[in-house]
């Protein structure tokens, strides 16, 4: 009986490794898909643009009802500060490249319709030495686009935190009116310029081939300068209005990359 209960007890010993060799594979967890960020990709976003600059006026012929002499006592003002804000929406193209196996460096262009516009104006209500006069400034912001590098870091495989700036161009609008009793004046410039972009976002693949990305940007196109003019006295008083045009883009977008 011992000798027949020592033998089941090592066929026992032998049979338990072998079993459980072949049902520990069902058991394991499938490790998370490695999915590179190295290709091609293409997408569309959306959002907001917002910038909030100040307005400087200057002015020519120093007479008693020239643009000079109304800036100087305060019935055209030196400054003023003008918000443009409104709704941005275009596509993006650009190529990654998977570096290292936490970074990636990319390249990106997009380009974007833009619906953002913004006015302002000052009443001088008048005085004995001189009439009322009203000054009216508005600017706009057409469309941009961008050519920028990205350098990001992968949180988790498939999450990239990144930064990125370069190239921006847009087509800008700033336009001013002046109307008093005597005098009436109004014009407006458009400008195609070129500036720099700087920002940063995070990128999520939720699928082999497709992610979401939220991104800010800040554009900067430089100065931009509208004059208007009337006569006066047999002399052209001129009232020029100067603008940097700055702007604060948050976004929302959606990529496809190709060959997954």
């Amino acid at each position: 009986m011992t000798k027949i209960l020592l033998a089941g007890l090592a066929f026992g010993a032998l049979i338990v490794p072998a079993t459980a060799a072949d049902i520990a594979p069902y058991n394991k967890v499938p490790p998370p898909p490695a999915w590179g960020w190295t290709g091609s990709y293409i997408g569309a976003n959306a959002g907001w643009a917002g910038a909030a600059d100040t307005i400087v006026n200057t002015g020519s012929y120093a007479g008693a009802g020239g643009f000079s002499t109304l800036l100087t006592v305060g019935a055209v003002p030196a400054a003023l500060t003008m918000d443009n804000t409104g709704f941005i929406g275009g596509g993006q193209i650009g190529y990654n490249w998977q570096v290292w196996p936490s970074w990636v460096l990319g390249i990106e262009a997009d380009f974007q319709g833009v619906d953002a516009k913004g006015s302002n104006s000052h009443t001088f209500l008048g005085s004995p030495a001189f009439a009322s006069i009203t000054t009216a400034y508005n600017r706009e912001l057409d469309s941009l686009g961008t050519l920028r590098g990205r350098f990001g870091y992968l949180w988790f495989p498939s999450l990239l935190f990144y930064g990125t700036g370069g190239l921006a161009y847009g087509d800008n609008k700033i336009g001013a009116a002046a109307a008093c009793p005597t005098c009436g004046a109004s014009g407006s410039t458009s400008n195609t310029s070129a500036g720099w972009s700087l920002g940063g976002g995070a990128e999520w693949r939720f699928a082999p081939a497709w992610s979401v990305k939220a991104e800010y940007l800040y554009v900067d196109f430089g100065l931009h300068s509208n004059t208007i003019s009337y006569p006066y006295l047999g002399n052209a008083t001129t009232l020029t209005s100067t603008i940097r045009e700055r702007d604060n883009i948050v976004r929302f977008g959606v990529n496809y990359m190709f060959g997954y």
